[in-house]
């Protein structure tokens, strides 16, 4: 009479089990370097993206006050405004028309969309603000820069990454270099770029990457 019945199953031997764990370990690996470098990718265009904003409410800011630029700092009332608590560009960015607080304070708060996404991820102190993200290319103490002072617009930097407001010729340490060990630049016609400090360094040489601010 034949022996119908089905072998016992002994199950994974320890050699399969850690052949699987092996496996799973590097699929693991795998998915998170792939994560890892869509975020970076991604964070690099929304800073691009972020920084032509920032231009265009510049260059919007500068149709309507006769071809100048936000001023690093203005003083409204007696109360100074840094380029990035400015009300007017501000509003040329969120859209809509400037309002000053009742304590003429401005609301320097934007939207995290404009923000750095490392930077968010981050939350160093007044992360809200776009001066956490980027820095103005004219110093501080600098008269607001016009667009007849351009040599060329399209190779003098207006913002760029940085861990403070100003990132101007006399700052350069201010400059972040976050993305792919590179600053993302926008200049006044409004294109921005990655650059190296290497290439930051050679496009400083003549000057025309800080615009008046190097004068």
């Amino acid at each position: 009479m034949k022996n119908n019945r089905i072998p016992p199953s002994h199950g994974f031997t320890l050699v399969e089990l850690l052949v699987v764990i092996a496996i799973v370990a590097v699929l693991a690996a795998l998915s998170s370097t792939a994560v890892f470098r869509f975020r970076k990718s991604a964070d690099k265009v929304a800073v691009t993206n972020n920084l032509r904003q920032i231009q265009a409410a510049n260059m919007g800011y500068a149709t309507e006050q006769n071809g100048k630029f936000v001023p690093p700092s203005e003083t409204v009332e007696g109360i100074t405004y840094l380029w990035f608590e400015n009300p007017d560009f501000l509003s040329q960015i969120k859209g809509g028309s400037a309002t000053y607080a009742a304590d003429g304070s401005a609301n320097t708060s934007l939207e995290l969309s404009m923000m750095d996404p490392a930077v968010i991820r981050e939350k160093p102190s007044g992360y809200k603000t776009l001066a956490a993200s980027y820095g103005y290319t004219t110093p501080v103490d600098a008269s607001p820069l016009r667009k007849a002072q351009l040599d060329d617009a399209s190779r003098t930097a207006a913002f760029i990454t940085a861990d403070a407001p100003f990132a101007g010729y006399g700052s350069k340490a201010n400059i972040a270099y976050r993305h792919g060990d590179k600053a993302i630049v926008v200049f006044h016609d409004g294109h921005a770029i990655p650059l190296s400090a290497q290439e930051i360094a050679k496009k400083s040489a003549s000057n025309v990457f800080w615009g008046a601010s190097a004068l």
